[in-house]
C-alpha cells in the first residue's frame, strides 16, 4: 500500500507532513507528500483539513484526517479517519496505556462545580465544524436559556481567530470576555460550547460542561442539555481513549 500526504507550504502543515511520511516509512509503508492543489490518484490520503478531506472521501478515498491536536494545539497533531473530530472512524493504534499520564496528566485538574458565571464559548463562523448551524442564532439561544435555567451572570468568549478575522459577535444577555482561555475558565461554573475544541480544556479544567453536537471531542463526558450534571464524568478513560492520538507522528 502507498499512501498520499496532501499538505499546504504553512509551517505546521508541512511539519506533520513530514512527521507523517516519517511514521508511516516506519511501517514500512511508502508515502508521497502532495502540495494541497493537487489530488493524488492514491486510494489512501492523509490531509489536513475536513474542506479538503471531505472533496477526498466523496471521491471514494479513505482519508487520514490531520488537524491541530485536541491539547496543546500549537505542537501536536490529532488523527481520525474519515472524519472530523467525534465524527471520525478512530482505528486506535497500540499505545502505551501511560502516554496521556505522562504527556498531559497534569492538565487534568480537580473537578469543581464552584464559580461566578456560566461561559458561552465561541467559534470561528465559516469552520467546517459548524457546517450547516447558524452560530449566531446559537449563542443567542444559549445565553437565554443558561440565564433561564442557571441565575446567574452569562459570560461570551469569542474565538481570537474570529477576531482575528473581523467577525464581531455580540450576544444579547451576554458579557463578552475577551484574553486567555484558561483564565476563563476558572472562575466560570459551567461551560457551554456547540462543539469547540475548548470543550475538552474545559472539562481537563474540572469545569462541568455541556456540548450541544455529537462531533464535539468532549461529548462523552459532557451534558448535553441546560443541566448542571451533579457528578464527575470518567475523565481519565475519555482522556486515554479520544485523546490519545494527539501526539507527535502517532504512526
Amino acid at each position: 500500500m502507498k499512501v498520499a500526504i496532501v499538505a499546504s507550504d504553512m509551517p505546521h502543515h508541512t511539519v506533520h507532513a513530514e512527521a507523517m511520511a516519517q511514521g508511516l516509512g516506519r511501517h514500512g509503508i511508502a508515502s508521497t507528500v502532495y502540495p494541497d492543489h493537487l489530488i493524488p490518484d492514491e486510494p489512501v490520503v492523509a490531509c489536513w483539513g475536513w474542506r479538503l478531506g471531505e472533496r477526498l472521501r466523496a471521491m471514494g478515498k479513505d482519508v487520514l484526517l490531520m488537524e491541530r491536536g485536541f491539547i496543546d494545539r500549537m505542537n501536536y497533531c490529532s488523527l481520525g479517519w474519515n472524519g472530523l473530530n467525534n465524527r471520525a472512524q478512530r482505528r486506535w493504534l497500540p499505545i502505551n496505556g501511560c502516554r496521556f499520564e505522562n504527556l498531559f496528566g497534569r492538565m487534568l485538574r480537580p473537578w469543581s462545580a464552584d464559580g461566578d458565571y456560566a461561559l458561552i464559548i465561541g467559534q470561528v463562523a465559516g469552520d467546517m465544524a459548524i457546517k450547516g448551524v447558524h452560530i449566531a442564532d446559537w449563542y443567542a439561544e444559549a445565553a437565554r436559556q443558561a440565564l433561564k435555567r442557571f441565575a446567574m451572570p452569562v459570560k461570551f468568549r469569542p474565538h481570537p481567530m474570529a477576531i482575528a478575522f473581523g467577525q464581531r459577535e455580540h450576544v444579547n444577555g451576554a458579557e463578552t470576555l475577551y484574553g486567555d482561555l484558561q483564565p476563563a475558565l476558572e472562575r466560570a461554573m459551567v461551560v457551554i460550547t456547540y462543539n469547540s475544541n475548548a470543550g475538552v480544556d474545559a472539562v481537563l479544567a474540572g469545569r462541568p460542561t455541556l456540548s450541544f453536537d455529537a462531533g464535539s471531542m468532549a461529548w462523552p463526558v459532557t451534558a448535553h442539555e441546560f443541566v448542571i450534571p451533579g457528578y464527575e464524568p470518567d475523565r481519565a478513560t475519555w482522556a486515554e481513549q479520544r485523546l490519545r492520538l494527539a501526539t507527535h507522528g502517532s504512526l
